[in-house]
């Protein structure tokens, strides 16, 4: 109804922003958004966090003709993810690794991740950034942190992550003792305080776990488990994998007893793939100094290099550090912790409802058991025999969404029915009802029943 030149305005592209925080729903909205003009990309490119989907759809409404038809693809996963138009842009250009300019841009992200940890050097808590996938920073810390001599790991595991540090460990010759739970199953305070008084005579130096279990979207028991060591264990270093929950669970190091952690740059602060991070208190890591099994991976070697110079030892990502800085900046101005958590939080708790009324089920089936990452469902018992996994994903990646496969033991007979659903990235509320809804109609052209039959 706006007459042009007016629709042509910044003016009018933030008049529909201030509409889509009081009186429009998402969707209305996102129809006003793909009829404006391309100038609104400028206005948009950095839009608050629950204004991107109207980001997205003035994105998809200004593309080239020859991508004309084509919609940006959800990534309902738990990494990589769905990423703002801002991160995009911030990666957009070239620079050296040398560089001031970079280098003050490591600089800050490392004393920012600090921030989010609640630790500081003052406090005894340095940051290292390492080229790679999260599991090259939780290689890293895993065979930088453990002594040559007297040094010997408990690894309490319940899903493929926590057993993965069963294999770095020995492809490094690390002695570690592996405890296995169930992988629907938190770790808790009391299961790690008993397999220590279990294993009293063993020489264990070091414990480690994983806070947020992808494997099946279980959220383990970590501050109770620090608060335990630090109260009982005390001279045991506590070891955390957290790269699926950084930022978006609390996590005090100093406060928590936690002496090192790992986090990635492509999970809950909603950058891209490229490097992670460990978080490691001080004292501990030198006290480990020469023990790491290898040159690139050497945890205190990077620091030190990076304390002196400033720089990464070997050639870093450097477009994905750029994309990160700026992903740091949203995660502040969503509201730093509690916005994201929030956020997270109203995408699963929509998701479960909705996934519940199609007749799904949950594999984790404590409710407080459960993270707010990621979620395996499972097809009930009844209409497994119809199931097929590759059809269903097929399907929804035709309409734009991307999901991910179940990892569940492989003992367990209901691992081909299942699969799993990311809340993470630039995803929202609207966007999660929206996948519900395609979700319905999947079903239903399969020949499924809705809700299926229990």
């Amino acid at each position: 109804k706006f007459s042009a030149p007016w629709v042509d305005s910044p003016q009018c592209i933030v008049g529909c922003i201030f509409f889509h925080n009081s009186l429009l729903t998402p969707t209305t909205t996102m129809a006003v958004a793909r009829s404006l003009c391309p100038q609104a990309l400028r206005v948009l490119g950095s839009a608050p966090a629950r204004l991107q989907p109207v980001v997205r759809a003035f994105s998809s409404a200004s593309s080239s003709s020859s991508s004309r038809g084509e919609r940006q693809k959800l990534l309902f996963t738990p990494g990589p993810l769905t990423t703002s138009k801002a991160v995009k842009e911030k990666m957009a250009k070239d620079v050296g690794s040398r560089d001031p300019d970079f280098i003050a841009v490591v600089k800050q992200i490392r004393e920012r991740l600090l921030k989010i940890a609640e630790v500081s050097p003052e406090e005894g808590y340095e940051c290292i950034l390492m080229q790679g996938a999260g599991s090259m920073a939780l290689e890293a810390m895993l065979t930088s942190s453990i002594p040559r001599t007297n040094g010997k790991l408990l690894i309490v595991s319940n899903g493929t992550y926590g057993e993965r540090q069963e294999k770095i460990c020995e492809r490094a010759g690390i002695p570690f003792i592996a405890a296995r739970n169930p992988w629907n199953e938190p770790i808790t305070a009391a299961l790690v305080e008993g397999l220590l008084e279990k294993y009293s005579g063993e020489g264990i130096s070091h414990v480690s776990m994983v806070h947020h279990e992808t494997t099946a979207g279980v959220l383990n028991h970590l501050e109770q488990v620090g608060r335990m060591l630090k109260e009982k264990h005390s001279e045991k270093r506590f070891i955390v994998d957290s790269i699926s929950s950084f930022g978006a669970y609390r996590l005090p190091a100093k406060e928590w007893n936690v002496h090192y952690l790992a986090g990635s740059g492509n999970k809950c602060i909603e950058g891209v793939p490229g490097f992670a991070f460990v978080i490691a208190h001080r004292d501990s890591m030198l006290a480990a100094e020469g023990s790491s099994r290898s040159l690139t991976l050497d945890l205190q070697d990077q620091w030190q290099f990076m304390q002196k110079s400033g720089q990464f030892r070997f050639t870093p990502p450097t477009q994905s550090i750029l994309g990160f800085e700026q992903a740091l900046t949203e995660w502040e101005e969503e509201g730093g912790l509690a916005g994201r958590s929030g956020r997270y939080q109203k995408n699963y708790e929509t998701l479960a409802a909705g996934m519940v009324k199609l007749g799904f089920e949950f594999y984790v089936k404590d409710d407080a058991s459960r993270g707010y990452i990621i979620t395996t469902f499972q097809v009930p018992d009844a209409e497994k025999d119809k199931w097929d996994f590759n059809v269903f994903y097929d399907k929804l990646k035709d309409r734009r969404y991307v999901i991910y496969p179940a990892s569940l033991p492989p003992a367990s007979a209901s691992s081909a029915a299942a699969f799993r659903v990311g809340n993470i990235g630039q995803l929202f509320q609207s966007d999660v009802e929206e996948f519900v809804k395609e979700v319905e109609v999947v079903l239903k052209e399969m020949g499924f029943s809705v809700p299926m039959k229990a």
